[in-house]
């Protein structure tokens, strides 16, 4: 079964006419700003779908046989019509001639108008050949600093899960690094792991720890992110005062003469740099209402309060909670203070 197409059925047409176009060596400025607009609703993480459908459609491929000339009918290449409408630009991210997609790059400059071309960017410094990861590192350089925080916000899903996937970048990952760590783009991403009821806000939250523009935005998502998993995060977080994410995986050695190991995951980790009162924050996490997050707060209790007073005091009115896990964590910390 054929999968469903991600583009807009407007933008199809406009795709299939600028191909015809093309083929003919017809300028297609006039289908441009459709195919633009058509592109930006498509979401960021169809961009892997749609960069296999858009040349598909376009006809932005290779080795397309070139317009022959006339004296009275000039044709255009398709390096020609970029050369005449930058706009076409946005197509060519996606052509499979790499000289266009690097030329492409180099046109392309401003805030990047959506989700979907912002995250188009963000692949191509992924992409299989070498100039055209340079020239989207230049393009990034330009255009992410201009780019919206909604904008990079909206695409977040997409480039920070995928990216430890990618692998023929190497220093080009800083633009989005640094992109990502900026601090309107995490305040954004913060209202939307606050207010999101759903989707993979945890797993957003731990790529989100690598920047200490995070920390101050730590108590807020502690107390009233919407998700449990995602307050269950922070709340990790705070009570042990240190941001750990994981950056890939390592051999755990079993009989390393005899070549047996396991694969565990491997963490880099960082103190807050914002000062936060733990114990109120580990107060308000046993009164949650999600067991989960009052068994993380008891969880950290045990690696960090535990005999203190105060750690008793937050575990007394647990004793007979309705979470069994919760329970045993209570007990146990009940049973190591006087």
């Amino acid at each position: 079964m054929a999968k469903k197409s991600v583009l807009p059925a407007d933008l199809a047409q406009a795709l299939a006419t600028i191909g015809q176009k093309l083929a003919r060596g017809v300028r297609v400025d006039g289908q441009l700003l459709s195919a633009i607009s058509g592109m930006s609703e498509i979401p960021a993480d169809a961009v892997g779908q749609a960069a296999r459908e858009i040349p598909e459609i376009a006809n932005l491929f290779r080795d397309r046989r070139r317009p022959v000339r006339s004296l009275f009918w000039p044709r255009l290449s398709d390096e020609e019509q970029l050369q005449r409408f930058p706009e076409f630009a946005y197509l060519c991210l996606f052509h499979h001639d790499g000289r266009l997609r690097s030329k492409a790059l180099q046109l392309t400059s401003g805030p990047l108008p959506s989700p979907f071309l912002f995250a188009s960017v963000v692949v191509r410094l992924n992409d299989w050949a070498e100039p055209v990861r340079s020239a989207a590192l230049a393009c990034a350089q330009r255009c992410f600093p201009l780019t919206s925080p909604e904008t990079i916000a909206a695409a977040a899903n997409f480039v920070l899960l995928r990216q430890d996937s990618w692998g023929r970048w190497g220093t080009e990952r800083e633009a989005v690094r640094t992109v990502f760590s900026r601090p309107d783009v995490v305040a954004k991403l913060v209202e939307n792991l606050r207010e999101a009821r759903t989707g993979p806000g945890s797993r957003i939250l731990r790529e989100l720890l690598r920047w200490p523009t995070l920390d101050p935005h730590l108590e807020t998502l502690a107390l009233n992110a919407w998700q449990p998993a995602v307050r269950a995060v922070a709340v990790q977080t705070i009570g042990a005062m240190q941001a750990s994410w994981r950056t890939g995986s390592e051999i755990q050695w079993i009989d390393k003469s005899m070549g047996e190991g396991r694969s565990v995951p491997k963490f880099e980790r960082r103190p807050l740099t914002t000062a936060i009162s733990r114990l109120d924050v580990m107060g308000a996490a046993t009164r949650d209402g999600s067991a989960l997050v009052r068994k993380v707060a008891l969880d950290s209790i045990i690696r960090h309060e535990l005999g203190s007073q105060a750690g008793r005091d937050l575990a007394l009115h647990l004793a007979n909670d309705a979470s069994l896990p919760v329970r045993e964590r209570a007990a146990f910390i009940l049973s190591r203070t006087a």
